[in-house]
């Protein structure tokens, strides 16, 4: 009778994992990537870069939908591949890797195979910075609200039910802050005071 073998496949060490094992479901994820067709290979970027930079946006998934149409594809197949390209991305960029360090790691989880890594590696460097600016947020937000954007309006106050010919300009400044991995939003207005007020703060900061 045949006997089953037990023998576990090779550890994968990577300079990402810091030495230590590639985690299982990042070593299939990534055999999945390298089993795309290869024009969805190439076109992965167009995936990545919005799940990369906004994980939690609504739009990721009609994005994903899309790209499984375009290459006809499946959901299950896909899921893994960008989940291991998320994780290696993600650990890569917090130790602050060098691309040359990167690949090789890339090679490793490709049997030595470089062809792999390319498109990968193609957008690292950028996809690294953007990353890191993410990672200081995700730092300051674990110990409170960070401020990521703002949108403006300028609106003139007439009238209202307390004055007549009151003739103010007003600025609607919307702030967009992370909270809890979260974006949220608080709109304030800005009276000419309060936006003379917030130029002598911005000025002080920007020398």
């Amino acid at each position: 009778m045949e006997q089953k073998s037990d023998t576990k496949p090779p550890e994968i060490k990577l300079n990402c994992c810091q030495g230590r094992p590639a985690p299982a479901p990042v070593v299939e994820g990534w055999k999945q990537f390298i089993q795309l067709p290869e024009p969805a290979r190439k076109d992965i970027w167009s995936l990545l870069g919005p799940v990369l930079f906004e994980p939690t946006n609504p739009a990721n998934k009609q994005h994903i939908e899309s790209f499984i149409k375009k290459h006809s594809l499946t959901e299950e197949t896909l899921a893994g591949a960008i989940q291991s390209c998320v994780f290696l991305l993600r650990q890569a960029s917090s130790l602050d890797m060098d691309a040359s360090a990167f690949q090789q790691d890339l090679a490793l989880l490709s049997g030595g195979e470089q062809q792999y890594a390319e498109t990968i590696i193609s957008q690292y460097d950028s996809a690294k910075a953007n990353l890191r600016k993410i990672l200081v947020q995700e730092s300051l937000a674990d110990h409170g609200k960070v401020l990521v954007g703002m949108d403006w309006r300028m609106d003139n106050v007439s009238a209202s039910n307390r004055g007549a010919k009151l003739n103010t300009t007003v600025v609607l400044l919307t702030l967009k802050y992370r909270e809890n991995n979260r974006i949220e939003r608080t709109t304030l207005q800005l009276t000419p005071d309060a936006i003379k007020e917030l130029k002598l703060f911005t000025d002080r900061f920007s020398r």
